[in-house]
């Protein structure tokens, strides 16, 4: 037992010893930061922008048609499909047009024979004519005749038999005149309806030449076929689609605006619009503002006339954005902006000149700039060039 407390006593000694021997241990120093120069530091202060609202819209075609047969007619014949240009005038369908061209040949000919019919009537009219000419001078010879018999009759010169076979002759030239008088007004009254004939037949032809016309559609004007409605085959008959026809260069975004935004609109105004699906951007003209506004859903329909592209087609979503006021906004310079995984922040630099990273949110982007909606405030300064070269806690000297 004696040993035991002997041999504790020596390793008290020996641990009092060596813990002597040790120096007293200091503090470690804090690193020193990391120094940053040749960097712009940039004061945050508000900026006044438009207030803008978003509103999407449909882009149709100015002017779309939907090309149907004037008559009941089979199809013979489709020169187009969808996708195709056609000019002005250009014939797209064919119809079958046996029974109006035999319509046609039937009335080509009750219209000659109404002409011909008038021209021998005019021949007979100028025949009676002739003889009416005729007539009178045998009747005004007679008439001579007779007043020269009477006067020698009164004197007693002619046998009263020789006076009476010329007033018979006198009477008979009398009768045929008033004869021939009479056939030519029979003939002008023949001759008015013969003419009423040749007129309905010539109306009549008109009219099936006309109907022969329907029988081809031709394009109005100058445009891609966007549908087919019917096939070769098909019975053609007023008011059925056979083809749907836009015009391709001139399309406008139809968009409904809400009550509260139309009033800032006026025609011939001009707003930014975003086609995506053409890969348009541009600015637009408000064309027209209709008059009635949707019961329903409380919106008014606007058109704003699109710039001329190949790319565009009837369909394709758009965007336009309306300018409702004027707000404040705190933006910061978009080479400002650190992104690290889906977050953002900026390098705030505080009175000490230390850089701290700052988490924020953002909104809109303005000609280089960058809305802050929340992190920031007014009078801050931030790094906004250099700052890749920055690490949180870095000493900025400028």
């Amino acid at each position: 037992m004696q040993t035991f407390r002997h041999v504790a006593l020596l390793a008290l000694t020996f641990l009092s010893l060596a813990a002597c021997g040790k120096e007293p241990a200091h503090p470690s120093k804090a690193p020193e930061p990391h120094v940053v120069r040749d960097v712009t530091v940039g004061i945050v202060s508000p900026a006044e922008v438009d207030e803008i609202a978003e509103v999407v819209g449909t882009v149709k075609s100015r002017t779309t048609v939907t090309l149907s047969s004037r008559i009941v007619g089979r199809i013979v014949a489709l020169h187009v499909r969808e996708g195709s240009q056609v000019e002005t005038g250009q014939v797209l369908v064919e119809l079958d047009d046996r029974d109006i061209a035999a319509q046609v040949r039937r009335a080509e000919a009750t219209l000659r024979e109404a002409e011909g019919a008038v021209v021998e009537v005019d021949r007979a009219l100028a025949a009676a004519a002739a003889a009416r000419t005729a007539a009178e001078a045998q009747r005004d010879l007679a008439a001579t005749t007779l007043a020269r018999y009477q006067r020698l009759l009164d004197r007693k010169s002619v046998a009263p038999q020789e006076y009476d076979q010329v007033l018979a002759r006198h009477k008979a030239a009398v009768a045929d005149v008033e004869r021939v008088v009479a056939e030519a007004q029979a003939l002008l009254a023949k001759r008015q309806q013969v003419l009423a004939r040749s007129e309905a037949a010539r109306a009549e032809l008109s009219s099936a030449q006309l109907m022969q016309g329907y029988a081809k559609i031709a394009a109005p004007f100058a445009g891609v076929v966007t549908t087919k409605h019917a096939e070769v085959g098909s019975l053609a008959a007023p008011g059925a689609p056979i083809l749907t026809l836009e015009d391709h260069q001139r399309y406008w975004l139809e968009a409904s605006v809400a009550e509260s935004q139309v009033a800032r609109l006026h025609q011939g105004q001009s707003l930014r619009v975003t086609v995506e699906g053409a890969g348009i951007s541009a600015t637009a003209t408000v064309s027209a503002i209709l008059p009635l506004a949707d019961p329903t859903t409380r919106t008014t329909l606007v058109r704003l006339d699109l710039p001329v592209s190949s790319r565009l087609r009837s369909g394709l979503f758009g965007r336009t954005s309306i300018p409702v006021g004027r707000r404040q906004i705190i933006q910061v310079a978009r080479e400002a902006i650190v992104e690290r995984g889906q977050l953002q922040g900026v390098y705030v630099v505080g009175q000490a000149g230390a850089a701290r990273f700052r988490l924020i949110r953002t909104g809109e982007t303005r000609q280089g700039a960058v809305e802050v909606l929340s992190g920031l405030t007014g009078g801050e300064q931030v790094i906004v060039a250099g700052v890749e070269r920055v690490t949180d806690g870095s000493r900025i000297e400028r």
